[in-house]
């Protein structure tokens, strides 16, 4: 009887893992190289999240269980040392400023600048200290050419430079902004820019 001598078991049954990591040994070694970079990277540069909003909330919740709430005293004259809060100050605001249109939306002309020599001051504090920068302020108005509101709508850079700025605004007259023939009202954007230079 003639005998047949098999290879040994080991060998004939790679498993599917080896056989493919045999063959295309290159690509598996390439690609294991990059998903490892690639997780290094992640995890390298993912910044640790230390915030942690659930202990904000349960200072806040602290804050509001701890407050306590006193009812006025009604009818009695305020004490020496305090004062009554009355709505008699409040400056009643002109009712032109809230029907305000943006003029390049609205599409009406641009108003002009009549006083164009009028420009803002820059303050000695504000030269000593280096500061320069620029303010965006929101201009309104009028349909009569009169500056009805100036608001810093940007950055500040204090030493009265916001102040300066205001101020010289609403010493400024223009010419009304017109749409289809008729003066409107407009909310306009302008820069001021403040440069030692």
């Amino acid at each position: 009887m003639k005998q047949v001598v098999s290879p040994p078991t080991s060998s004939k049954k790679r498993s599917g893992l080896r056989r493919f990591v045999d063959r295309y040994r290159m690509e598996t070694f390439l690609g294991a190289s990059a998903i490892l970079q690639i997780a290094a990277l992640l995890f390298w540069y993912t910044p640790p999240n230390t915030y942690d909003h659930l202990d904000k909330l349960i200072d806040e919740v602290a804050f509001v269980e701890n407050l306590v709430i006193q009812d006025p005293n009604v009818g009695e004259a305020p004490d020496d040392g305090e004062f009554e809060v009355t709505d008699t100050l409040k400056k009643k605001e002109d009712s032109r400023i809230a029907g305000a249109q943006d003029a390049i939306v609205s599409g009406a002309t641009a108003p002009v600048d009549l006083s164009p020599n009028v420009q803002p001051e820059y303050t000695k504090d504000a030269q000593s200290a280096g500061v320069g920068g620029t303010l965006t302020l929101e201009v309104i108005i009028a349909d009569s050419g009169e500056v009805l509101r100036v608001r810093n709508i940007g950055k500040t850079l204090g030493y009265g430079l916001e102040e300066s700025a205001i101020q010289a605004f609403y010493k400024k007259r223009y010419s009304p902004s017109m749409l289809e023939g008729k003066a409107i009202t407009v909310k306009v954007y302008v820069p001021v820019r403040f440069s030692l230079y």
